[in-house]
């Protein structure tokens, strides 16, 4: 097998804003892994927050990077699903397995083949690199946390509600889509600059997060047996959600951030890892990567949501990404041109 000449952004030490571009690592996928030429990559809140104050310790230099969109040009001795020349995105899990050949801000990059779809030609794969990290942190609330039925392209209506409070993120708008997919009716929040991306995505009310009245006005919708994800990661969003499912009775409430005190009694927040459909959950991680979003996207049914703001230039402005997501973004994800499709 041709050996592949990388090259990676680095952190060089940690709590440092400066990425250095260097040689990277020689990929070397195991049995069910498989090579990735890195054409887009996405940036993500877990990048510049492992820069500015690491969650855990480890060891640098290291490599950042979740997302990514290409070309497969390597596989596992027993991948079957996929094959070489195939455009796909991935979900890169190199803050999970410590490893710097599965991160994403690289030209080449080892991907698990769990973590990797196969994308239509019509998608450009600056546009597909919004999803992979989206697509499996909201996979991992609704079936994982909410235990949902699994998406369908013709799915039966459940008669439940589920409310998707930040519907214009990444994370929110995947789990519209994924949530209507199978059979629930979205009530949802965003800015009213934002209120006709997420009904194009599949909701069917949608809220002014920064009415001071929202969760009166959400409340009076719902039933018992309804649901409540937090698809922002915040307190203050975090309350909100929490009172909300409160009132109707409680039950789990799914967060991107750590769960806070203060939540109803009835109330059960409960940390979402986006890894959990390619670890733990491989039934989820089957019926959504491996059958549902390829199927999907195939179908015009998926849609790669929010829009990239495509930075170019190659490895060297990985940190410039980086940068402009940590001042804050809306109805976007900062994406990296890592190398010409």
């Amino acid at each position: 097998m041709t050996s592949l000449i990388n090259q990676a952004a680095w952190q060089p030490k940690a709590r440092t804003r400066s990425l250095q571009v260097g040689p990277g690592p020689t990929p070397s996928p195991n049995e069910h892994e498989v090579v990735i030429k890195v054409a887009y990559a996405a940036v993500n809140p877990t990048d510049w927050k492992m820069q500015d104050t690491p969650y855990f310790e480890l060891e640098y230099p290291f490599i950042w990077g979740t997302d990514v969109a290409g070309t497969i040009v390597q596989l596992g001795s027993e991948v079957t699903q996929f094959k070489v020349g195939q455009r796909v995105i991935g979900h890169c899990d190199s803050l999970l397995t410590r490893k710097v050949t599965n991160a994403g801000f690289q030209l080449y990059t080892t991907v698990r083949e769990i973590l990797v779809a196969e994308i239509p030609d019509s998608l450009p794969l600056a546009n597909a690199a919004v999803l992979p990290l989206s697509v499996s942190t909201a996979a991992s609330a609704l079936y994982v946390q909410l235990d949902l039925p699994f998406p369908s392209l013709s799915p039966k209506s459940t008669g439940k509600r589920v409310v998707i409070w930040g519907g214009s993120s990444s994370v929110g708008s995947s789990a519209i889509q994924l949530a209507v997919a199978s059979g629930l009716e979205v009530v949802a929040t965003a800015s009213q600059a934002n209120h006709d991306l997420v009904r194009n995505l599949g909701a069917s009310q949608v809220f002014d997060h920064r009415d001071s009245n929202v969760v009166d006005q959400i409340a009076s919708l719902l039933q018992p047996g309804d649901y409540v994800a937090d698809c922002i990661g915040s307190s203050d969003t975090q309350a909100k959600c929490g009172e909300l499912l409160g009132r109707i009775g409680g039950g789990t409430l799914p967060v991107m951030l750590w769960p806070q005190g203060g939540l109803p009694e009835n109330v059960r927040a409960v940390f979402v890892n986006g890894l959990d459909p390619g670890m733990v959950n491989l039934d989820v991680g089957n019926a959504v990567w491996r059958k549902f979003i390829p199927e999907a996207l195939a179908a015009g049914k998926f849609q790669a949501k929010p829009d990239p703001r495509i930075v170019p230039g190659g490895l060297e402005k990985v940190q410039e990404g980086i940068d402009i997501l940590r001042q804050g973004v809306s109805a976007q994800k900062v994406v990296i041109e890592i190398s010409r499709e």
